[in-house]
């Protein structure tokens, strides 16, 4: 066979995996597909990478390759007009209220800002009197909403203010979500804690698919003894696949997640918020709690049928031979 035959066979194959959810394979039938051609390392400057990596992002850890990759580089922000420069990097800004107890969330464009002396993005939950009817936080969201499998990367640091929860996660609806959450108020062991407080330390959760089931996908990982997230830019990630979620902190891994696994698409978002609510963020904050976003690399599969036949013109007219290999996490 002609080499240039079986590169596109080759190639053939990669496309009908990679879009088997559309299809509707039967799930022994879908399969991670693999790059079958030469992978360069991903490029350090992130504006060339969707001409370099015009056919995808190949993850060490996962032994899988990912067609579309999104990032938010605060150094490219624009002070003056965050909605605009967040969108041309694929994020959009939240402006709603979410009703809630005891004190309802809004979620409101004002409580971001660039910090130009950290250049960090900021998200802030605003402080004020714990006698408020609605807290006044900050949330973005990836403008793709058809985001299934993929590595999720957000290199933060936490609010030393006790008060809000700071969220990066996928989510669909709640029960197809996956959770890492920082709670202000309860970072460090402060002793004894009351029934149903939470257990100072990261919060990793992949909620159950049905309300009927038992949540078991939980678990805290102690601050304590390890590092202060209040202290500096750490990385945390998870690799949502189809056999499992695994969670990395600063490039160490946990064990994997094997139940409850999502397996439709949605979007990636990052919040900062307070609802007054003593059993998880507690608050609200009475002085601004800020997390400090210092870079975000998602690499991901898409549904939305558009979206991967422009990925594949892409592909194609680079030959077919441009996949990147992703160096492993790092921290700070």
């Amino acid at each position: 066979m002609q080499p240039e035959i079986r590169l596109f066979l080759y190639f053939t194959l990669l496309i009908v995996t990679a879009q088997a959810s559309l299809f509707k394979l039967t799930p022994k039938s879908r399969r991670s597909y693999q790059p079958l051609y030469k992978r360069v390392p991903t490029p350090a400057n992130a504006g060339s990478v969707s001409s370099i990596c015009s056919c995808g992002y190949y993850i060490p850890e996962t032994k899988q390759t990912f067609t579309h990759y999104v990032t938010l580089k605060p150094d490219a922000l624009s002070a003056n007009n965050l909605p605009d420069s967040l969108s041309k990097q694929g994020w959009e800004i939240s402006s709603y209220e979410l009703t809630s107890k005891p004190k309802n969330i809004t979620y409101t464009p004002s409580n971001l800002s660039f910090n130009p002396s950290s250049r960090a993005l900021e998200l802030i939950v605003s402080g004020g009197s714990t006698n408020r009817t609605s807290i006044p936080s900050a949330e973005i969201s990836t403008k793709i909403n058809s985001i299934r499998y993929g590595s999720f990367r957000f290199k933060v640091k936490a609010s030393p203010v006790a008060g809000a929860c700071s969220g990066m996660f996928f989510y669909k609806d709640d029960n197809h979500e996956i959770d890492i959450e920082i709670l202000t108020s309860h970072i460090h062991n402060g002793g004894s804690q009351a029934d149903g407080i939470p257990l100072p330390g990261l919060q990793l959760t992949v909620q159950r698919l049905t309300q009927s089931q038992t949540l078991s996908n939980y678990k805290v990982l102690p601050f304590d003894g390890s590092y202060d997230p209040t202290k500096g830019y750490h990385e945390y990630r998870f690799d949502w696949l189809q056999s499992g979620v695994r969670y990395f902190i600063d490039g160490n891994s946990t064990s994997p997640y094997t139940k409850f696994i999502p397996n439709v698409p949605g979007s990636i978002l990052i919040n900062n918020w307070s609802n007054g609510d003593r059993y998880w963020p507690a608050g609200p904050p009475t002085q601004n709690s800020i997390l400090s976003i210092r870079e975000v690399d998602l690499y991901f599969n898409v549904t939305d049928p558009s979206l991967l036949r422009a990925w594949e013109a892409g592909c194609k007219s680079a030959g077919y031979v441009r996949t990147c290999s992703v160096a492993p996490s790092k921290g700070g």
